[in-house]
């Protein structure tokens, strides 16, 4: 296939050609992180028209799109060749430092999480035009449970680690995903249709990492003050073998807890970080964190969640690195 890559300043449309280009994210990261190489004679391209507003750039490799923020520029000189290296993150970065002010905030009445959430991201109660697309479970929260300070993702992403989820930022939209870290537990995964399969031969480099962890059964879950007291324990077990417990004041439902001891008692025992190096096929596009991969080997087959991915152009070379989360 001929691989295709494309760097354009939004605002006023200008193409530029970059060298080679770079984009990633992992489970951890609420936001894309990228960078570029280009010639050097595209320095006045890339800066910014005013100082602290980074500039915004579409980036495209092979059909897929990101909306992206040039937060730092350097050049490097050696002999007749001289390049400069944008970096920055996706979008999404205006959510948080240095952009956003540290904002307080609290419930008093009644809401659901998602509520909270959708709160978190206006001003004055008017939207500042981010939307939630909300995949977790949603419960009631308290009067009075949550009290926060501190920027929007930082408000998103605490509502949603209170039960068991994360954040990710869409790749070309002014979108936040609220995925749960394990969707269906590892023992149940042997029911999951994936949603993409990888063969062996699509792949040019496979690695594997064993990890072992406590074999936890049970955990207790708790709120503080108006909270819940939950004790989660693995079904057809013991749940002889507890973890430490885990006290959050927004845990004020049994939904919450419930699914934050689910993401503790699957992130449990004997694991596999699978790592498989493929190119980025037009109309197969990318591997999205979250998702269910089956990798086939001959007659071997796994099923992992991606925890990681990474995207490397250098054409005529179009690479991307995904990170399965393997189990049994």
């Amino acid at each position: 296939m001929i691989n295709e890559v494309a760097l354009v300043r939004t605002d006023n449309q200008k193409a530029l050609a970059p060298l080679s280009l770079s984009v990633s994210i992992d489970a951890d990261s609420w936001v894309w992180g990228w960078q570029a190489s280009l010639p050097a004679s595209s320095i006045a391209d890339v800066l910014p028209g005013s100082p602290g507003a980074p500039v915004e750039f579409e980036a495209t490799i092979n059909g897929v799109s990101w909306l992206l923020l040039a937060e730092g520029v350097t050049r490097d000189r050696r002999f007749a060749q001289a390049r400069i290296t944008v970096s920055g993150r996706g979008i999404a970065a205006e959510l948080g430092a240095p952009y956003a002010a540290s904002v307080s905030r609290s419930n008093l009445a009644d809401l659901t999480a998602r509520q909270l959430m959708e709160a978190a991201l206006t001003i004055n109660a008017v939207p500042i035009g981010w939307s939630v697309d909300w995949q977790i479970v949603d419960w009631l929260v308290s009067a009075g449970a949550w009290s926060h300070t501190g920027s929007y993702i930082e408000a998103v992403t605490r509502i949603a680690q209170a039960a068991g989820g994360y954040v990710q930022a869409s790749r070309n939209s002014r979108s936040l995903e609220i995925l749960p870290r394990y969707p269906v537990a590892p023992w149940d995964w042997g029911g999951v249709a994936p949603a993409f399969s990888l063969p062996s031969a699509a792949t040019t480099r496979e690695s594997i990492e064993w990890r072992e962890k406590p074999a936890y059964n049970a955990v207790y879950v708790s709120g503080e003050g108006v909270g819940v007291l939950a004790r989660v324990r693995r079904a057809g077990t013991a749940g002889d073998r507890v973890a430490p417990m885990i006290t959050d004041s927004l845990t004020t439902h049994a939904d919450a807890a419930r699914q934050r001891g689910l993401s503790i008692l699957s992130d449990v025992g004997r694991q596999q970080l699978l790592t498989l190096d493929t190119p980025l096929f037009s109309g197969v596009g990318i591997y999205p964190v979250g998702s269910f991969v089956r990798f086939v080997d001959g007659t071997d087959s796994r099923i992992g969640i991606v925890r990681s991915l990474s995207i490397t152009a250098a054409l005529p070379k179009v690479r991307q690195i995904v990170e399965l989360e393997c189990h049994g």
